[in-house]
């Protein structure tokens, strides 16, 4: 059974243990180094499997702030990985397919969620679309591993 939980405040010890193989490295930084150079407004939630912790991502709430292409009132998702031993399970699928339901839940203000994926991270992408993200058509060009699509999930007003 996959989960996804709020990552507790200070516990970046839940997810140290999250490695990526090699070739996916350069799309994400290990989670405890993601939620240090958040700041304040950066969220860590955990993926889990039967109650085990078996992958990570971030929910930034003050995205709009540092991405002109996202509207005021969203949010943005960052980092999302699974552990290179629990790759291959379907289980970056299922957790995609639960932040349509996850996210307003935790963040019910938030009118949309927005995402940026290397154009060289296809199998990602792909994972994306199949969850209820949609690309915008458009590509973010400030990324530190090159282009990038912009992809948002419109979430539900309360």
């Amino acid at each position: 059974m996959i989960t996804l939980a709020p990552l507790p405040p200070d516990r970046t010890d839940l997810v140290a243990d999250i490695h990526l193989p090699p070739d996916q490295q350069v799309f994400a930084s290990p989670p405890p180094e993601v939620m240090a150079m958040g700041g304040p407004d950066r969220d860590g939630h955990m993926i889990l499997e039967d109650g085990k912790v078996v992958g990570f991502f971030a929910i930034d709430r003050a995205y709009a702030d540092a991405h002109d292409f996202a509207e005021t009132g969203t949010i943005g998702l960052r980092m999302f990985s699974v552990d290179t031993r629990a790759q291959g399970r379907g289980i970056a699928t299922f957790a995609c397919r639960a932040l349509a339901s996850y996210l307003p839940e935790h963040y019910p203000v938030a009118a949309a969620c927005y995402l940026t994926v290397n154009h060289r991270n296809p199998r990602a992408k792909t994972v994306y679309l199949k969850s209820g993200f949609e690309d915008t058509g458009a590509d973010y060009l400030g990324g530190a591993a090159g282009p990038q699509y912009i992809m948002r999930l419109t979430m539900p007003r309360p």
